[in-house]
């Protein structure tokens, strides 16, 4: 693989990982500052408008990507064309926003957040297109720019805004400045150094060729979407603005980690496309070792978080979210079946079988759904926790299976390897809850850090070779 390649992958992960701590030291000031029901209220709208987003792209930006990475002859065309449907598409979203939120018959203040979480959605759609121009053209470094500042900036600006006291109103504010500058900043690096124009123009051909083509891509965004704010909304109508508050806390511990797997997935699935049309057999070898190197990493996340749980709720968000304890250790159980679901989806995408995916996506979507109706009246945040455990447990199960019947998987192979690394998490677990009861609580983190890497040559589960290998498929210096 190129060297340009492997700078682009370097990066968009440090800039996810960058963007992630910045994220999340942000939204735990948030918590820290105006408590459960304040919180409540501003994750809900943000999850509520984040499913509506997905109808103002419906999955033109994914291809116009790889057709303007085709033919870059055809970027200028596609873009402007597709800024003009998202024009249309962005009204239609927005008015869909205004209307659902009033006949919810939430309170004022509630409108008020999503009525400017809805804007900065369309700014964020806008925004997502002008990059999809630049990952056509392969050059991610004003991307990772770009994420960064923005995120740097609503750090900044919330932070002043919890000092002044300003009503709840300008949290959202603070990622729509943000989202709008982004925008300018896109539409003038694409325009200035790569001289294509931001000027929408409605396309009829352009817009037949392009649209049927990102059917499949809108209906995974959208079941996804759905699939991962539905409990919040459902929390919202059931068990009210302050379960919200201490579920989103959970919510976001676990949903830091996804940098991860998207950072990996993104190193491999050009190769598992490739490895499909020419080399079966070493298909299969990246699909499980990506899968094993998921494993590995989320195994120690899930199991020492969970052991820690209450100890991090009552460290960084104070008593008051205690009742968010038991729904933390049972998200970040469910991290280990997300991390192994973004290989078996990849996977299923990279060998042709995106219908497949998109079908597992529905079902799962529909099943949580479900869940939720009928957990949350009985056992409240507790319960849309279990249903999402359940609904990543089946992504991960079902995408396995069909893998299964793609490529022959030496099952037992895998189920040996996978021991050897839970018998190392566990050991470390083991570890960490006799010392974080004699040592403080850092100490007793950094112990386990070093005890699982310990348990897992001495299992060997991982060598240097692996380590090797590792190294080789982040960042794609290997062809593998």
């Amino acid at each position: 693989m190129s060297q340009s390649v492997a700078k682009n992958t370097l990066f968009m992960t440090g800039a996810s990982v960058v963007q992630k701590i910045i994220s999340f030291a942000y939204f735990t000031l948030v918590a820290r500052s105006i408590g459960a029901e304040g919180t409540g209220k501003y994750f809900f709208a943000l999850s509520f408008t984040t499913i509506f987003v997905v109808f103002v792209d419906l999955g033109l930006t994914n291809i116009f990507i790889r057709e303007g990475a085709k033919g870059r002859e055809y970027i200028q065309k596609y873009f402007s064309a597709i800024l003009a449907l998202k024009g249309i598409f962005s009204i239609v979203a927005y008015l869909a926003v205004l209307a659902s939120i009033t006949l919810m018959g939430y309170s004022a203040e509630t409108r008020q957040l999503v009525y400017l979480s809805g804007i900065t959605m369309i700014f964020d759609s806008f925004h997502l297109t002008g990059y999809g121009v630049l990952r056509a053209l392969g050059r991610l470094r004003y991307e990772a720019i770009g994420i960064i500042m923005s995120q740097l900036l609503t750090l900044v600006l919330g932070s002043l805004f919890l000092m002044l006291r300003m009503p709840l109103v300008f949290l959202i504010l603070a990622f729509t400045i943000p989202s709008a500058i982004n925008l300018g900043y896109v539409f003038f690096i694409v325009y200035k150094k790569f001289h294509i124009i931001p000027m929408p123009r409605f396309d009829a051909l352009t817009s037949q060729f392009l649209i049927p083509l990102a059917v499949p891509f809108a209906l995974a965004a959208i079941f996804a979407r759905l699939y991962s704010s539905a409990d919040t909304i459902l929390l919202s109508k059931l068990a009210g603005d302050t379960a919200v508050g201490w579920y989103s806390i959970p919510y976001k511990i676990t949903f830091a980690f996804q940098f991860i797997p998207l950072a990996l997935i993104a190193a491999l699935y050009p190769k598992l496309s490739q490895y499909f049309v020419s080399n079966k057999e070493r298909l299969v070898q990246l699909f499980i070792l990506g899968m094993k190197y998921l494993f590995l990493v989320s195994l120690p996340i899930a199991i020492g978080i969970g052991i820690l749980a209450r100890d991090i709720i009552f460290l960084l968000y104070t008593p008051e979210y205690e009742p968010s304890v038991l729904p933390l250790q049972i998200l970040i159980a469910s991290l280990v079946f997300s991390f192994v679901s973004f290989s078996t989806g990849a996977m299923l995408n990279a060998c042709n079988r995106q219908k497949i995916q998109t079908t597992i996506l529905g079902f799962v979507m529909v099943a949580n759904i479900l869940l939720n109706v009928l957990l949350i009246p009985r056992l409240g945040i507790t319960g849309a926790a279990i249903a999402a455990f359940i609904g990543n447990m089946l992504l991960a199960i079902l995408g396995y299976i069909f893998v299964s019947k793609i490529a022959p998987l030496p099952h037992q192979k895998i189920c040996f390897d996978f021991s050897k690394i839970l018998i190392a998490g566990l050991a470390m677990g083991l570890v960490v809850f006799y010392m974080k009861t004699h040592v403080p609580l850092v100490l007793a983190v950094a112990i386990g850090v070093c005890v699982y890497p310990f348990c897992l040559f001495l299992t060997r589960a991982l060598t240097h070779d692996h380590l090797k290998e590792a190294w080789g498929l982040v960042f794609l210096r290997r062809t593998m």
